[in-house]
């Protein structure tokens, strides 16, 4: 940790910052709350959430009434149930009517998905919840300081000369340098890993797509990164086989974050479990059956509400995600509920003519066994069910390797009952989506937006 840095740093935050200041100090209490009393302020905040939602919202007070439900019907957590799911297609089609028309527009940022489950859809959140501060918590789990120079990897980086100059103005003394995770040739990877080391960067965040790819560069020409604390791999699922590319390439520990357009920062990792921390004093985080009923420590639909957006308040927003919410407590200290690493979305699935449905999460833990033998997979299913998985082998090649390939293939095989056609093809490069990997592509997937 570089003390002028971080004098600096909190120096400028708390004098020109001082609500963002106000907020982490609360943050890093709240996360050392009893349970008891950590439910009851995220209970207080889905109340008042909602209560606003019915009075000033017109969809929340059409969508309610039309279901039957009331904020005066939240009596005790058991009421949660009742409340409404809100699904995509009501945030594409009504997205004016979900909009705070009473708040200043001042207050509104837009935000826009990425479009992997359909088109691009325009969300917005609120500024007067300064999103940084979750992160701030999370690094003081690694023992990093956010005024420790970073690299980063992101769609948006300052590229004209006076976008540069000020952000190095505004975040001086910090050292940041950014690789733009849309198209990354060799040589600006090459430029981007060399500023690592000459500027000592101590954190790197980006896609793990962009992320793998500069792993790869680095392990093929045997480069050495020294300065590196952690890596924060955000936007993606990180699984097994990946996470262990880049502990080798970055020699650091790797943070897993989930998160998404609509609401940024949902749960991060801390070092002492593979599992993830809910910000659930800023987000709640539910997870559903096919019915849904709300479950615990079991697998179903992710569903989340922004306790801190009132200019577009997403309440019980079904995601599009997989994942587990977990009934145990974490060794490290903190008492934020954990929750699994997401996997993949719901869309992330594959199916056979009779309507069966192969689950995206278990078909990414396919490859978990054999992350010695492959650098990356992607399982595509074309629109006539038949499915090409794209490999791309380690080198050098193991002599074992056909018989790996095989005894996946017939795995898959089984998953799908031998009704479609499986084919194993290797590649020397499987393409990103700016950045961002998907693992699991089928043409046949209903959008979750429709």
């Amino acid at each position: 940790m570089n003390r002028f840095n971080d004098f600096v740093f909190w120096t400028k935050n708390t004098l020109f910052r001082q609500d963002a200041m106000k907020l982490y100090k609360q943050a890093l209490l709240s996360e050392k709350l009893p349970t008891e009393e950590l439910n009851k302020i995220n209970w207080e905040k889905r109340k008042k959430l909602i209560r606003f939602a019915y009075e000033r919202i017109p969809f929340y007070k059409e969508y309610y009434d039309d279901n039957h439900f009331h904020p005066d019907m939240l009596k005790k957590e058991d009421d949660w149930k009742l409340v409404p799911i809100l699904e995509k297609c009501y945030v594409r089609n009504r997205r004016g009517d979900l909009m705070d028309s009473k708040t200043r527009r001042s207050y509104f940022a837009e935000s826009t998905t990425g479009g992997s489950t359909g088109t691009p859809m325009k969300v917005f959140w609120d500024k007067r919840f300064k999103i940084e501060i979750t992160g701030w918590r999370a690094f003081r789990w690694w023992n990093i300081s956010p005024a420790d120079n970073v690299g980063i990897i992101h769609r948006r980086v300052p590229k004209v000369a006076w976008a540069k100059f000020k952000n190095r103005a505004m975040w001086w003394p910090t050292k940041r340098v950014y690789l733009n995770a849309v198209s990354m040739t060799e040589e600006e990877i090459e430029q981007f890993v060399k500023q690592i080391n000459d500027k000592k960067v101590v954190w790197l965040q980006g896609y793990v797509g962009a992320l793998e790819r500069i792993a790869d560069y680095i392990i093929k020409y045997e480069k050495k990164v020294t300065s590196l604390k952690l890596v924060w791999s955000t936007s993606a699922p990180l699984l097994m086989n990946v996470r262990v590319k880049l502990e080798q390439a970055f020699r650091c520990k790797i943070m897993n974050q989930y998160g998404s357009n609509e609401i940024s920062n949902i749960a991060q990792q801390c070092p002492n479990s593979p599992h993830l921390h809910i910000h659930y004093d800023y987000v709640h985080v539910d997870v559903v059956d096919s019915d849904g009923n709300i479950m615990i420590d079991k697998e179903g639909d992710i569903l989340v509400t922004n306790l801190t957006s009132y200019v577009f308040p997403l309440i019980k927003y079904r995601l599009g995600d997989r994942g587990c919410r977990l009934s145990e407590t974490c060794t490290c200290g903190c008492n934020l509920p954990l929750m699994k690493e997401v996997k993949g979305r719901i869309s992330d699935s594959i199916y056979t003519p009779d309507g069966l449905y192969v689950d995206g999460n278990y078909l990414n833990s396919v490859f978990d066994n054999y992350f010695q033998y492959f650098d990356q997979f992607q399982i595509y299913q074309k629109k006539d069910y038949n499915i090409v998985v794209y490999i791309k082998v380690k080198q050098p090649r193991a002599n074992n390797i056909d018989i790996v390939i095989e005894k996946i293939k017939c795995r898959l095989e089984n998953d799908v009952r031998h009704q479609i056609l499986i084919s194993m093809e290797e590649v020397d490069y499987i393409k990103d989506d700016k950045g961002k990997i998907r693992y699991i592509i089928s043409e046949l997937t209903p959008y979750i937006s429709n």
